[in-house]
């Protein structure tokens, strides 16, 4: 039985509350708690972490294995990073770019806050009814970071009883030598978020930022445009729709020019000077017919990022409320759907991770280049010409 995609009606612009009903759910579809935006209503404390979410939208976090980090920010310990400090393995992006797994902090400013309610997000979107941080008063860059690095080290203290761990990887992890801003909610809504990646790249241990968004905020790129301070190393846009109808099907905006301002913001985000990607999750019967893969092309080539991310959606965690398994493409079918965007738009296969179910697409100028990171590339001891700036 397919998915039915139907995109939501547009309240006053801001307010953020709006049905997800917006997929027709099967296969036993899991339960998910819903608020309606009247947050003031819930029970709240003066604890910072009750400030503005309720005591049960905590919970849900904690539950989830979220360490809370002041008022709006969270971190978390991803399953990658548990297996690298076990040696067990790491994630594809230390494949691709050479980033420190083993101590990488996954986290956000803004945990319960977005302005998109993506069909397939797997994080509690549902509870996601505010869309502004403006108004408040916010914590400062260097409280949500020093908080992060606390929290994230108590979530790691049951590593060190582990006989068959390796003590010194497991020591040196402690302190995050990659910070991937992305975890829950979309961070570009934190209004200091260009002074924490600042703040994040002074640090002496620091070797790369990665930011992941929606790139609903054009304002927050082009004020990245006025200091290289406020650049991360690596700057994701998550690309999920090749036109419009499809992006308020899929992406459901909670803004009405949402798409337009998807569009301006990849437009400045193409003359940014650091290395930028397009993150594209790939969903079977929803975004993947092939009718589109020109018009997949002619969206890339307008930010023309130096890389290309096309990722299976997986059917975990909220998501299986809204999507069935059954349109969780394989790993053999992501392979194939990116050599045929490769064929059309010129971008590259470069490299690939099977469990990830993730292929890694360049642009065609750069084919030659190594992708790994500056820092990886000297510290491996590797030759020839990077993708750097």
């Amino acid at each position: 039985m397919p998915i039915i995609l139907e995109a939501v009606e547009h309240k006053e612009e801001g307010c953020g509350c709006h049905s997800h009903e917006a997929a027709e759910t099967i296969e036993a579809p899991v339960a998910v708690e819903e608020f309606d935006g009247a947050e003031m209503n819930y029970e709240h404390s003066e604890k910072d972490e009750t400030k503005f979410l309720s005591k049960k939208q905590v919970e849900k976090l904690k539950n989830s294995r979220y360490a809370m980090v002041g008022s709006h920010s969270a971190v978390q310990i991803c399953s990658w990073n548990k297996k690298a400090i076990k040696q067990e393995g790491v994630c594809y992006k230390q494949k691709f770019y050479g980033i420190e797994c083993a101590n990488c902090a996954q986290m956000s400013p803004s945990v319960l806050w977005c302005n998109e309610n993506c069909v397939f997000c797997w994080r509690p979107m549902e509870w996601m009814r505010n869309v502004n941080l403006e108004d408040v008063e916010v914590d400062a860059p260097a409280k949500i970071i020093s908080g992060t690095i606390v929290q994230r080290q108590k979530l790691l203290s049951g590593f060190g009883g582990l006989t068959s761990i390796n003590k010194e990887r497991y020591e040196k992890s402690k302190m995050p030598t990659h910070w991937a801003v992305s975890l829950s909610g979309e961070p570009t809504l934190y209004p200091k978020i260009c002074e924490l990646i600042a703040e994040i790249k002074s640090l002496p241990e620091t070797k790369s930022v990665f930011l992941v968004t929606n790139a609903q905020k054009t304002d927050v790129f082009e004020k990245m445009a006025t200091n290289k301070k406020y650049l991360p190393t690596q700057l994701y846009v998550s690309l999920d729709a090749p036109n419009e109808e499809m992006f308020k099907k899929i992406n459901r905006s909670v803004l009405q020019d949402g798409w337009q301002r998807l569009a301006n913001s990849m437009r400045v985000i193409s003359n940014l000077e650091t290395r930028k990607v397009v993150r594209v999750t790939l969903m079977k019967s929803i975004n993947d017919d092939e009718a589109n893969l020109q018009a997949w092309s002619d969206l890339v080539w307008t930010m023309k990022p130096e890389f290309l991310e096309i990722k299976s959606y997986m059917h975990i965690g909220d998501s299986r409320s809204r999507l069935s398994r059954d349109n969780m493409p394989t790993f053999d079918e992501i392979k194939a759907w990116s050599e045929k965007f490769a064929a059309i738009s010129g971008y590259v296969c470069k490299d690939f991770s099977r469990p990830s179910r993730i292929m890694l697409l360049v642009r065609p100028d750069l084919k030659e280049k190594n992708t790994k990171l500056e820092f990886a590339r000297k510290e491996m001891g590797l030759n020839g010409d990077g993708i750097d700036f």
